[in-house]
């Protein structure tokens, strides 16, 4: 109000106030008010109407409660240039986000940043690659935000060149972009203004990945919201297969060892992942990306994990809700197991031997030195199903019990489901099961409907027969 205030007197003179004595504060204000009014009036907008607040888009009822009508009173006087409603404002921690609806998601943060966790789909097109970003922090600290602004910008422009001829010299105009940075700051903005101008639909994340994974969180907050219902069982008992043809038949399923790229155990490392684990971050988005989809009124399937898998661990409210589930524990016989085991574990007796011996003598503390030694050579000899059955009876099925304490999981308590074998038909028939006996997602009455029409229709086909 100050400045549009010395702006209208220095403009008309004219509407200057007589000087007063000693004016008092109630008056100065009084004064203030209708100069303001008369600065906001018709007279003072711009031809092309009003946009409440900079970027927001037309629809963006939930933010502006003022709509783009002509006439109406402009944000900016009429000598400031109105860029118009030309990036839209995006909301990833709203229930109705989809990362499938935009054609390209730029990350624009550093490599580094990207690759610890990013939004589902997101590319990495860092405006600043993570020696530049240091490089620019360090100015900016150390000597002048100017001069780092100055650095910084001549470094965004050589890199936004790279990134529209990397990724956009092939699009067509009609092309969805999604641009974010850290907080929705200078670097999301620097790459969202060119692609607007050039004339693709773009959209902004305001508060960026900050405000991206605080709605992250939020969700894994509700997670114990949700029922739960644990398939348990030893070592080779193929539970992550059941999980797999569970969700096949239309369960609703967390497989948690699938999203942290381990498999649990100390030789759970994935070798199709070259033995990584994604960031505790990245876990998080794995897991608030497959659940948020998820019906609160139908239960979960999931694995009975300890809290820990690998390096990664299972959020706290989600951990609550899989203590406080159903459970069903598998029982396979040993020659089964072996096999399973031996069928996933391939690479332990080709490629990665010595891998194998290093992770055996981490469980020396366990076993004993005695023990291990018998295994190294089992493992030297080749005699692979014996080594199996006897890590599966002396280490693996007591670590399981143990990791069920822990858990506090009551496996006495739980449902027995006695499998002949890991074949896909018993497998495929033993989910069907599970999902009659614990999924609800038929309603108990347009069930029995179901049921009584289905009836009816074999009676009517018997009749001419009788």
């Amino acid at each position: 109000r100050r400045v549009r205030l010395a702006r209208c007197v220095a403009a008309f003179p004219a509407a200057r106030p007589p000087p007063t004595p000693a004016p008092t504060p109630a008056a100065t204000r009084r004064k203030c008010c209708a100069l303001v009014r008369w600065a906001t009036s018709a007279r003072a907008t711009t031809r092309r109407g009003v946009v409440s607040r900079a970027g927001a888009a037309p629809g963006d009822a939930a933010d502006d409660k003022t709509s783009r009508v002509r006439g109406a009173p402009s944000q900016y006087p009429e000598y400031y240039l109105d860029m118009g409603p030309r990036i839209r404002k995006v909301y990833p921690d709203d229930p109705s986000f989809e990362p499938a609806d935009w054609d390209v998601i730029c990350d624009v943060r550093s490599p580094s940043e990207w690759a610890e966790d990013h939004v589902p789909l997101s590319i990495s097109a860092p405006v600043l690659d993570d020696d530049e970003r240091a490089r620019v922090g360090t100015i900016y600290k150390r000597e002048s935000p100017f001069l780092a602004k100055k650095v910084g910008a001549s470094l965004v422009a050589k890199n936004l060149s790279k990134i529209i001829d990397a990724h956009f010299a092939h699009r067509e105009k009609d092309t969805k972009v999604l641009v974010y940075c850290w907080r929705g700051g200078e670097r999301s903005l620097s790459l969202a203004h060119v692609l607007s101008r050039i004339g693709f639909t773009v959209g902004i994340v305001p508060g960026g990945y900050k405000r991206y994974r605080a709605g992250v969180l939020e969700f894994l907050r509700s997670m114990d919201g949700f029922r739960y219902h644990l398939v348990a069982g030893k070592t080779g008992c193929a539970k992550g297969k059941m999980l797999e043809t569970l969700e096949a038949q239309g369960a609703q399923v967390l497989d948690l060892e699938v999203m942290a790229q381990h498999r649990g155990s100390v030789l759970g490392e994935d070798p199709e992942t070259k033995f990584s684990q994604p960031s505790q971050k990245a876990f998080d988005t794995r897991l608030w990306e497959k659940a948020r989809t998820f019906d609160r009124t139908r239960p979960i399937f999931v694995e009975g994990e300890s809290s820990m898998i690998g390096k990664v661990q299972i959020p706290k409210n989600t951990w609550k809700g899989m203590r406080a589930g159903t459970v069903t524990l598998l029982e396979v016989p040993m020659a089964s197991r072996v096999k399973w085991i031996r069928a996933g574990y391939k690479h332990f007796e080709t490629t990665e031997v010595p891998r194998l011996i290093e992770k055996l003598n981490v469980l020396v503390q366990k076993v004993g030195r005695k023990k291990v030694e018998e295994w190294e050579e089992m493992v030297a000899a080749e005699r692979w199903d014996e080594f199996v059955e006897d890590i599966l009876v002396n280490h693996y099925d007591s670590a399981y019990g143990e990791a069920a304490k822990r858990s506090g999981r009551d496996d006495a308590a739980a449902e027995f489901l006695m499998l002949p074998d890991t074949e896909d038909e018993t497998y495929a028939a033993a989910a069907a099961e599970l999902i009659r006996k614990y999924d609800v997602s038929v309603p108990a009455a347009e069930a029995e409907a179901v049921e009584t029409e289905t009836e009816t229709e074999a009676e009517a086909a018997s009749a001419p027969a009788r």
